[in-house]
Order: C-alpha cells, then sequence, then structure tokens
C-alpha cells in the first residue's frame, strides 16, 4: 500500500504528541505517599523518588525506622522534600489521617506507593492464628485502607495519579521449597488481587494502579526474618533446616526493584494498569546463573 499523505498527518500528530523524554521519567513537583518508606525496599523506593524531585511523606510505626532513615535523607539534601508520619497502616484511622496530612502539607497527593509488609515462617499446620491475623491485618487490610483512601483524595481533586502497590513473587515461586509462607504468600496474592480490581474502578479517573512483585531481597526486614515465636523450638528447628534447600541463584539488589516501582510513579506509566509486574531477575521463570546441587530433601520413608 502506498505512504499517503494522511500517513504522513499521523505522524506528524505522532510527533506533536511527544513530551520531552525527561519529563517521561520524572516526578517533579509531585507529591508522594510511602507507607513502609523508612526500611527496605519503602526506604529505596523514597531515596528515588526524591531524588526525582517528588516531596514525600514516609509512614511507618517504627521510631526506630524513623531515627534511622530521616537523618539519612537529611544527608543526602532532603529536609524540606520529605516528612515522617507515625501510623499503623492495620488502623483504619491512622491511614486516613495519613491521606489528610500528606495533602496539608505538601498540598496534593499524586502519588501512593504501598510497601508496608510483615512476614514471618511457619508451616500452615503450625501456624498461629495470630500471625495470620497479624500478616493479613498489615498486608492486606492496609494496602486496602491506603487504596481506599488516597483513590478518594485522588478522584475528590481531580488527580490522575498513580498507585503502586508491593507484592511479592511468593504465590508463584516455590520458595521456600517446602513451605512455610502459606499466610504470607495468601496475603501478597491478596495484593495482586486488589490491584487488578481498584485498576478497574479507577481507571475512568485517570488513576492507573498497578504492583511490583519482587523476589528475594537483602533488607533489614529480610535478615531479620524468623520463624514464628509461637510455635515449639523443635518446629522452629525443622523449618530452618528444610529452609537451607536453596533452588535459586541468588537475591536481586534492593534498587533494581525500587527502580523499577520509581517508573510506575512517573508518566512513563500512563497507559499501563492493572499490571502485575514480577520484578524478580527471572527466577519465577525458573531463569538462574546457576542451579545449586539440592541434597538436603528429607529421605523417603
Amino acid at each position: 500500500m502506498p505512504f499517503t499523505p494522511a500517513d504522513k498527518a499521523m505522524l506528524e500528530g505522532y510527533v506533536r504528541a511527544a513530551r520531552p523524554f525527561a519529563d517521561m521519567f520524572s516526578v517533579k513537583d509531585k507529591t508522594a505517599l510511602v507507607t513502609g518508606g523508612s526500611s527496605g525496599l519503602g526506604f529505596d523506593i523514597t531515596l528515588r523518588l526524591l531524588q526525582g524531585g517528588a516531596r514525600v511523606v514516609v509512614a511507618s510505626n517504627s521510631r526506630i525506622e524513623e531515627e534511622a532513615a530521616m537523618p539519612l535523607f537529611a544527608e543526602q539534601g532532603f529536609v524540606d522534600q520529605v516528612r515522617f508520619f507515625f501510623a499503623d497502616v492495620r488502623n483504619e484511622e491512622d491511614v486516613e489521617k495519613l491521606v489528610a496530612y500528606t495533602a496539608e502539607t505538601f498540598g496534593s497527593l499524586d502519588i501512593f506507593v504501598n510497601s508496608a509488609a510483615i512476614w514471618n515462617y511457619a508451616k500452615i499446620y503450625d501456624l498461629p492464628k495470630e500471625d495470620l491475623q497479624l500478616v493479613f491485618e498489615t498486608n492486606v487490610y492496609g494496602a486496602f485502607y491506603g487504596v481506599k483512601h488516597v483513590s478518594k483524595y485522588m478522584k475528590e481533586h481531580g488527580i490522575a495519579g498513580k498507585i503502586v502497590l508491593i507484592a511479592s513473587n511468593s504465590p508463584i515461586v516455590p520458595y521456600p521449597v517446602f513451605g512455610g509462607y502459606p499466610h504470607y504468600a495468601s496475603s501478597k496474592a491478596a495484593v495482586m488481587g486488589l490491584c487488578v480490581e481498584a485498576a478497574k474502578e479507577l481507571k475512568r479517573y485517570g488513576i492507573m494502579v498497578n504492583t511490583i512483585a519482587p523476589g528475594g531481597m537483602v533488607t533489614p526486614g529480610a535478615a531479620g526474618n524468623l520463624a514464628s515465636e509461637l510455635i515449639t523450638e523443635e518446629q522452629q528447628d525443622e523449618f530452618y533446616d528444610e529452609l537451607m534447600v536453596w533452588s535459586v541463584d541468588g537475591q536481586l539488589p534492593v534498587d533494581q526493584v525500587g527502580i523499577a516501582a520509581y517508573a510506575f510513579c512517573t508518566p512513563m506509566s500512563d497507559g499501563i494498569t492493572g499490571e502485575v509486574i514480577l520484578a524478580d531477575g527471572g527466577a519465577s521463570h525458573n531463569i538462574v546463573r546457576y542451579q545449586p546441587a539440592i541434597d538436603a530433601y528429607p529421605e523417603e520413608q
């Protein structure tokens, strides 16, 4: 088929519509709220947002993390751009106050990153009810409350905002090899479902909702992640023996996940919503640099 004047005019339209390339990866003058932003992946995402020119409210229920994180942001020159708000995401009233504080402090709320999460290890037949409740209240209820009140603010103020949820590849990848994450993996699967449903409801308002699902990373939370304190010492020891069976090739640097999350906060994601991106270095597809020999399986009975 010949290339017509109408075809040329269409291409010229592409050129006119193309925004400056640098703007596509910028969050300059945007206001972001990051739950769990004082440690681990949330800290890294907060740092990237600050570097990108955003104003950020960091939310956490840990004063110890506040005392560690906020001076580090200040050392990087981010004093006026960042604030800390003490909140427990399990408490809907706290989350509602957090959203109001963010808007009042910086005049808007354009980006929400839900990175607050907890976990521990226990087999499903040993899992105490208290651990199940704590994980779901933090990881699922906390995410839901955040999306609920942030989206309400964005909708009422006509903000075509970005919502980024942090899930995990744990609902997909069989690690730990013999289990131990039934509550955590289930909670993160729920976050993935929340992402898709929220995306359906919010697209008409220009609000994009996406999820990053990392694999294992070296974070303070992961370093201190232990078996449930409510199961017996014998059950803990048995679990740790099984945990040594490792069938992937290491952990992804936190910043490689952080910059993926950052990208979803920028105009780069204007045409993307309801997506769950696996940022795990290929682990979910069994793409590895090496495959250790596995000799720790229990003997057949």
